[in-house]
């Protein structure tokens, strides 16, 4: 085998939900999804620094079911864009639960293992990380390449350059010019005194969360040190089916199996165990975005230190950061904050409790409230919807249909709709009839009628619904056909 021309498969892995960065960041629209100020969402960016590598021919992307199409999309639309999709094979490995990195990264090389062979070399990143020195990062990549065809499980240790509380360590000697090391333990996310010493003896790097080896070594490997939790993912994959397309496969991963397999890690399953573990230190640029504070590292500061995305006036006010991308936001008086404005949220914190925001998403939890999980603007497969207003007995929203898409053929026990085109043209199906509308032409839908919403044009279909009826929540809806596989089997 020639490993100078030995392609490496980047393995995606789209699953967290990045409870620091809300009210932007809610698990039916998670971090990954968030575009930057400019103009990119994490997703892309990862995906583009992936087409950056030589003899790209493969992409695998491990993700939660429900986010599927959203990441398909996401996907999809960057190929596009990028000129490479009809030349790069997607593949889709579809969680139902999540279950840490462990299992997720498992499946992955039993996947290419099952594609390409022991030999197939995955490059795993997070979807929702920033390297800005893509340069430096190719070459590590090409360094961690020869250690993995050598059999080695490869991590990437990034040099840091201030004690960070928020990011695991690993500890490694290395000489000036060595381009890895042996990695002599990995550390967990250190108090600031801690950090501080870290930082000082030059021994310890922030573990990136990026890693590079074989299918054919992790599969060896986690046998080896993590036998429960292979035979428990192995036995997932078996009674998973496989869908082949002409773009890729899809994997939908068997959610009683899968629901059994141990929530673990890959540094506590194989890393911390295995004997065959080395580290390419390099200085990236790298960042998690794990919080608003690294978020705002991307926007320049004002000369009173402050940021701003979006409609935001600040006055007598300082080292403060705004998000306000959809209404102006005005400061007055206030420093050491973060102000997060959304269409329907608010978050107002302290600089210095930036890390604890995951405390209010556990708490909207414990309530149930809906703000923990969707935004005002909720995407589904077809498209996306916002609701306008809410009263009782109605709601007002805003739908919008790609080309090409339709929404399942369903019935409303408790409600009516009105439909009224706005642009576009919409192909209705209401009860025995089905007619084409354009703007400004109209429908109405009363309940217990089973309907359908297509669009059969080449621009988005946009359309207002008024609905009225005794109760209007999202659950009261029964699908008849559904192209998207959310019918109940």
């Amino acid at each position: 085998m020639d490993s100078a021309t030995q392609q490496i498969i980047p393995v995606i892995l789209s699953g967290g939900v990045g409870s620091r960065l809300w009210p932007v960041s809610r698990k039916q629209r998670p971090k990954p999804f968030m575009k930057l100020p400019d103009g990119d969402s994490l997703m892309s960016k990862t995906l583009k620094r992936a087409l950056k590598l030589n003899h790209l021919n493969d992409i695998l992307t491990v993700t939660n079911r429900d986010l599927y199409f959203t990441t398909k999309d996401e996907i999809v639309g960057t190929l596009d864009r990028e000129g490479t999709k009809a030349a790069i094979a997607q593949h889709y490995i579809l969680e139902p639960c999540g279950r840490n990195t462990a299992p997720a990264i498992l499946a992955a090389a039993l996947r290419l293992n099952a594609l390409h062979g022991e030999h197939a070399t995955m490059l795993v990143m997070a979807a929702d990380h920033l390297i800005r020195n893509e340069d430096r990062f190719i070459e590590a990549v090409e360094a961690a390449k020869h250690l993995a065809l050598d059999g080695e499980l490869v991590t990437f240790g990034i040099k840091p350059t201030a004690p960070e509380t928020g990011y695991g360590y690993i500890k490694a000697l290395v000489a000036e010019r060595d381009v890895a090391a042996k990695v002599h333990s990995f550390v967990e996310k250190p108090d600031l005194d801690t950090a501080k010493h870290y930082l000082e003896t030059g021994e310890y790097f922030w573990n990136a969360g990026i890693f590079c080896f074989t299918a054919g070594t992790l599969i060896r490997e986690m046998t080896l040190h993590a036998p429960d939790v292979f035979q428990q993912v192995e036995r997932a994959m078996s009674d998973s089916q496989v869908v082949t397309y002409q773009e890729g496969t899809q994997l939908e991963l068997d959610q009683a199996a899968f629901s059994a397999v141990q929530d673990i890690s890959i540094d506590y399953a194989l890393f911390e165990r295995s004997q065959h573990v080395s580290m390419v230190p390099c200085d990236i640029g790298w960042s998690d975005i794990g919080s608003w504070g690294a978020w705002s590292d991307a926007l320049p500061r004002d000369i009173h230190q402050n940021q701003s995305f979006g409609d935001v006036l600040s006055i007598d006010s300082s080292n403060t950061f705004v998000h306000s991308p959809h209404a102006l936001t005005a400061t007055l008086g206030v420093e050491d904050l973060i102000i997060i404005n959304t269409e329907d949220a608010l978050l107002v914190a302290h600089k210095s409790a930036e890390q604890e925001v995951r405390k209010i998403v556990t708490k909207l939890s414990d309530e149930q409230h809906p703000a923990q999980d969707i935004h005002q603007t909720v995407h589904r497969p077809w498209g996306s919807y916002t609701t306008l207003e809410e009263g009782e007995r109605f709601k007002i929203k805003r739908i919008i249909v790609k080309p090409g898409r339709s929404l399942s053929l369903q019935m409303h026990h408790h409600r009516s709709e009105h439909w009224v085109v706005v642009s576009g043209m919409a192909n209705i199906v209401n009860g025995e009839q089905s007619m084409y509308l354009n703007c400004n032409e109209s429908t109405f839908i009363t309940a217990g009628r089973k309907h359908r919403l297509e669009n059969p044009g080449l621009i988005d279909l946009v359309l207002i619904e008024v609905q009225s009826g005794d109760y209007l929540g999202e659950d009261d809806i029964v699908r008849f056909d559904d192209e998207y596989g959310r019918i109940a089997k």
